[in-house]
């Protein structure tokens, strides 16, 4: 005589939005990976990311948006890396966002940060700027390659995960037979 049960509607659902959560965390978890290992700063000597952008101020108060790389070798005239407001944000191309954020003051230096997204990336970098220096403290990149990365090793892990506890569950009705 069959001792087991068949399984219910209701458990394979719960089985598959538990794989599904799982999934999920294993996914988030390896983004935030795959970026760490990816992201530069001036410690760990790396250069930084050509996508990192640097926010420049007018007088006016509009800022733009400029690459570090680009600044590294042209010297602004007639603009701050100051921020006048705490936060602001703009569209360029029509198919990128550029945000700012002081993220600390202290006398004349601000912390920001700035994020650029666009259609295949995003990049968020962190720097100190005073009205006419900046200095760089990291730039993290999350792009489409870090996505592919990460959906595979979730999906890797959580096939082995199974490929485990199928083979100790047939060990242990094995065991149980004996």
């Amino acid at each position: 005589m069959n001792t087991t049960a068949q399984p219910t509607k209701t458990s394979i659902t719960t089985k598959r939005l538990f794989k599904l959560a799982l999934f999920c965390l294993l996914f988030i978890l390896f983004m935030y990976l795959y970026a760490s290992l990816d992201r530069r700063t001036a410690t760990n000597h790396k250069p930084f990311h050509d996508s990192m952008v640097i926010a420049t101020f007018q007088p006016d108060g509009s800022f733009l948006a400029l690459p570090y790389h680009y600044l590294q070798q042209h010297p602004i005239s007639n603009s701050s890396f100051l921020a006048k407001a705490p936060s602001g944000e703009k569209e360029k191309n029509g198919n990128e966002t550029i945000t700012y954020k002081v993220i600390a003051q202290q006398n004349q230096q601000q912390t920001m940060q700035t994020i650029l997204r666009a259609p295949n990336q995003i990049t968020i970098a962190r720097y100190t700027a005073s009205n006419s220096t900046i200095t760089p403290i990291e730039s993290t990149v999350y792009n489409v390659q870090t996505l592919i990365m990460s959906t595979l090793s979730a999906l890797i892990i959580l096939l082995l995960l199974q490929i485990w506890l199928k083979w100790q569950h047939r060990r242990r009705l094995a065991a149980e037979k004996q």
